[in-house]
């Protein structure tokens, strides 16, 4: 038994008792708002939503539900359930340095490093268990197979009901029929067990709060075509991402846009850039950035270069209609551009370096992530054609271990040379 043992036992055991204890979030949301007071309020608005989820959670006044990103988060609050996303949750615990010890106790139980990372660091909160349990898991194969694998093994664990939406290749109404089919069953599921009633009175509160956000989403993107670029796509793969995934058809969702909105629309009234002096504007593909310790924005900066968009970020779906909810529901998770042929990514990519006057594209390939990584080369041959210079920049989004300063610094200096 090593010397350690009881020692890390007993530290174990307290911060299960402290994660899970509603009350901690509260302590933690306090001290926050103390440290965060010169932040903005749009990022203090995120933070008060991550510590109510998570205190909400613990409380278990409603059913927790398990789900990953691309399933629509406006299903959980029309259906009165609580969603809890931990590849979210896994990036916010890099982000402050506790990913590695997790993926490592993940790794001592046989998840192999093949899995991704971010689904690594989820499991190993579940070993730990300090993370809230959940009452069923709902989830998507839209986009990722890891995390279909990793929700079925989840549900396994804690014997509870686990739906599996499956998304359809094309973009075609036969393709929502069927999707559409499927989520009407699983809610009429759902509604037998919790006894809520799905009435068309919560779907038009729920679904008038997404499209009203999706709406101040809209402008907000708007805004940042504006040179020099008002917001930084590095915070947007950040806590902004976070409500992209998780608030469309919560009130705190809404409020997180708006203000967000009148932010960024007061930098470009008042001409205030990322930058002072931008001279590189780039486009970020793939869904996350690195969140643990890392130069890539500080390698960015000392060259002038900023992210003015990324592509996790672009609005591809129509507003969804409260008298037609699981077809539109179903129109919006067909209609993800990353879904189905590579021509779709293609498109929307090219766009997007039209509409943001872009100058280069870094395409960032996390481990695992192979639905996007798959493509990489096919839209750095379709660029290279128009004339516009891409990197592929290979890394991981949770595991630091992954990350190699000295060569990343390289490459990135030697991307944006070509730009100059």
């Amino acid at each position: 038994m090593p010397d350690n043992f009881l020692n890390d036992d007993f530290k174990s055991a307290l911060i299960k008792k402290i994660a899970k204890n509603s009350n901690t979030y509260n302590i933690i949301k306090a001290g926050s708002k103390l440290y965060f007071r010169k932040s903005p309020e749009s990022f203090k608005i995120w933070l008060d939503f991550l510590f109510y989820q998570l205190k909400e959670a613990c409380k278990k006044r409603k059913p927790v539900v398990w789900t990953n990103i691309y399933t629509p988060s406006e299903l959980f609050y029309a259906l009165d359930l609580f969603p809890i996303y931990p590849e979210v949750i896994s990036g916010v615990l890099a982000s402050i340095g506790t990913a590695n010890y997790l993926i490592e106790t993940s790794e001592s139980k046989f998840y192999t490093t093949d899995l991704c990372s971010f689904y690594r660091v989820a499991a190993g909160l579940v070993l730990k268990d300090w993370f809230p349990k959940p009452d069923l898991i709902i989830s998507s194969s839209q986009l990722c197979d890891g995390s279909t694998k990793f929700f079925r093994n989840m549900s396994k664990y804690y014997n509870c009901e686990y739906y599996l939406i499956n998304t359809p290749y094309y973009d075609d109404l036969n393709s929502q029929k069927y999707l559409a089919a499927q989520l009407e069953e699983i809610a009429y599921k759902i509604g037998k067990v919790n006894g809520q009633h799905l009435s068309n009175e919560k779907i038009n509160y729920f679904f008038n709060l997404s499209n009203q956000t999706r709406e101040y989403i809209i402008k907000l993107n708007e805004f940042r075509k504006n040179v020099p670029s008002p917001l930084s796509g590095w915070d947007a793969m950040a806590y902004i991402l976070y409500m992209f995934f998780s608030s469309l058809g919560a009130k705190k969702g809404l409020r997180f846009y708006h203000t967000l909105y009148q932010e960024t629309e007061e930098k470009v009234n008042r001409k205030i850039g990322v930058l002072k002096e931008e001279k590189h504007r780039i486009l970020w593909l793939h869904q996350v950035r690195p969140y643990y310790k890392n130069e890539i924005i500080q390698n960015l900066k000392e060259n002038k270069a900023v992210i003015s968009f990324e592509e996790v970020s672009y609005v591809y779906w129509q507003a969804l209609d409260p008298q037609r909810p699981w077809e539109s529901l179903a129109q919006k998770m067909t209609s993800n551009f990353g879904v189905g042929p590579i021509e779709r990514r293609i498109k929307t990519v090219y766009n997007l370096v039209r509409e943001y006057k872009i100058d280069g594209v870094i395409h960032f390939s996390q481990r695992g992530c192979r639905q996007s990584c798959g493509g990489a080369y096919i839209i750095k041959d379709f660029l290279q054609e128009k004339g516009i210079p891409m990197l592929i920049l290979d890394g991981d989004g949770a595991d630091s271990r992954n990350y190699s300063k000295g060569q990343t610094r390289t490459r990135i200096e030697a991307f944006l040379e070509m730009l100059s």
